[in-house]
């Protein structure tokens, strides 16, 4: 057997696992800071998100010769006294809905005697009266409990309850101002960030901010748009099933959609809810649950495909984790701004150095090329995955193409691998043998499939092959015979690694027109 040869460590390496300690310390120091400080950063980043959506609409106005300050404030103008007039109208809604309350109380009675009676003999009574039947064995060994003493709790003073009060609208307050500067001075902020990470660095950094920008506002753009319509829908629905307060619970649904995942499910409670006390049986509550069920569907599968066009840069496992994360940090807040701001890190860690994992895991690129792909399912024995990798390629390009970039590369991998000892030859034999039957069976390409249809080509020209060193040699000339023999030449290869004597016999056998011999590269 070959010997192994044990590399030295790199003199760098202990250099490299600090810094790679550095930036990890960072990344959870970055992590408890935005924890803690999430007074101060959460309207910061709902300013931002502001100024991303309100951007375009700047340059819009912009572009009608106004400057950019009263541009700024007409802009802002409409969109607070769109947001105020919405609140004023879900308030008012609300309002009446309790001054209505006592209407429904009768519809409210009837649905709970309804279920006392579904539960009444049922599976839930006996689990019940068996709980109630341990419970009081329980009591019976249990020592007396002394008479527990009353305790008087007195309402607390109204003005304890004034921080509760000033702090949403300090905040509000605080998101609207930062969002008028930022708008204001975008440029001088763009100047700030690209003198943070260097004027040397300045096309890049300029790219990726514009990247950024681009991708957030379109988003948030986009999903303004279907959620305005999502609304739209479930509010057109109510009023047609006849549910009370249509208008408001169609907005509070185009709200919560902004909540990714659980939004849409969310909004759903409230009419239903309601239905429940209006409306006597079941019926409606079940319409109004389809019409839920329904527009989601639509929305989520047909529509935001059809207007994303391109996703918003990040992965789909990566949103879910983001959410999650994000949630985890900030709460409620931090779920309707997980997208946005995980675009933000997934494009900031282009620029920062040490975090271009952060890219490869979270963002929506191909990880690896397809022919990595294929490779991994060989060394992994999963040739069904390898065959998938195969046929997917030849839906977009030729067989030849797939040979050329796939499997190709696949065999010079392989036998690199086994001449340096990270494949045994057992491994590397049962890899050809895997790669030998995926050759056989790929599925012909687009081109080949136009052609295949035609009469088929009779043989022509016969051509004799032989492989220079191994099995892998044999393999790519079992490639070449794939391809020409749609041109009428039959391919008669010789056994590979085997004496001059035999492959000779192949050629003696019937005479060719050609003699081919194959070399697999590294």
């Amino acid at each position: 057997t070959r010997p192994r040869v044990v590399a030295e460590r790199p003199a760098g390496e202990p250099l490299q696992a600090l810094y790679r300690f550095i930036v990890f310390a960072g990344i959870v120091l970055g992590v408890a800071c935005l924890y803690w400080a999430r007074i101060v950063l959460v309207p910061i980043a709902v300013a931002m998100l502001g100024t991303f959506l309100l951007s375009p609409l700047v340059s819009q106005v912009q572009r009608a010769r106004l400057p950019r300050v009263p541009a700024v404030m007409v802009v802002v103008a409409v969109a607070l006294a769109l947001a105020v007039g919405l609140g004023w109208v879900l308030l008012s809604q609300v309002t009446n809905f309790a001054n209505d309350l006592p209407k429904y109380r009768q519809t409210i009675t009837r649905k709970i005697n309804d279920l006392q009676q579904m539960r009444h003999g049922g599976t839930l009574e006996q689990v019940e009266t068996t709980a109630k039947d341990v419970l009081k064995q329980i009591d019976k060994g249990a020592p007396a409990a002394e008479k527990p003493v009353p305790v008087v709790v007195s309402p607390p003073n109204p003005l304890w309850s004034l921080p509760n009060v000033v702090h949403p609208i300090t905040t509000a307050f605080m998101v609207l101002v930062l969002v008028i500067f930022m708008l204001v001075q975008q440029r001088e902020l763009i100047a700030r960030i690209i003198r943070l990470f260097g004027y040397e660095r300045m096309a890049a950094t300029t790219r990726l901010l514009d990247e950024a920008g681009m991708r957030i506002s379109r988003y948030l753009l986009t999903q303004s748009i279907i959620n305005g319509s999502f609304g739209l829908g479930i509010g057109i629905g109510l009023a047609v099933i006849g549910l009370p307060f249509a208008l408001a619970l169609g907005s509070l649904a185009a709200i919560l959609r902004f909540l990714p995942y659980v939004g849409p499910w969310l909004a759903l409670l409230a009419p239903l809810t309601l239905s429940l006390a209006v409306f006597d049986g079941w019926t409606r509550p079940l319409l109004i649950l389809g019409l839920f069920v329904v527009i989601e569907f639509a929305v989520a599968f047909v529509i935001e495909p059809l207007l994303y066009g391109r996703s918003a840069g990040v992965s789909a496992i990566a949103l879910l984790v983001g959410a999650g994360f994000w949630t985890w940090l900030w709460g409620p807040i931090g779920l309707a701004l997980a997208v946005p701001l995980t675009v933000c890190l997934v494009v900031g860690s282009r620029a920062v150095a040490g975090l271009e994992s952060i890219e490869v895991l979270m963002s929506d690129d191909p990880p690896v090329e397809p022919c990595l792909t294929f490779y991994q399912r060989l060394l992994a024995g999963d040739a069904r995955e390898a065959a998938a990798v195969i046929a997917e390629t030849a839906h977009r390009v030729s067989l030849e193409e797939v040979f050329d970039a796939i499997v190709a590369p696949a065999l010079a991998r392989a036998r690199l691998a086994r001449e340096s000892d990270q494949l045994t030859r057992e491994e590397y034999a049962h890899m050809l043998e895997m790669i030998r039957e995926l050759i056989e069976e790929a599925p012909l390409g687009k081109s080949e499939e136009e052609a295949a249809a035609d009469a088929p080509t009779p043989v022509l020209t016969q051509i004799a092959g032989c492989a220079a060193r191994d099995e892998a040699d044999g393999l790519a000339l079992l490639m070449l015979g794939r391809l020409l023999a749609r041109d009428g030449c039959a391919l008669h290869i010789a056994p590979p690694g085997g004496l001059v004597g035999e492959a000779m016999a192949v050629v003696d056998a019937a005479p060719p027109a050609l003699v081919c011999v194959a070399a697999v590269g590294n």
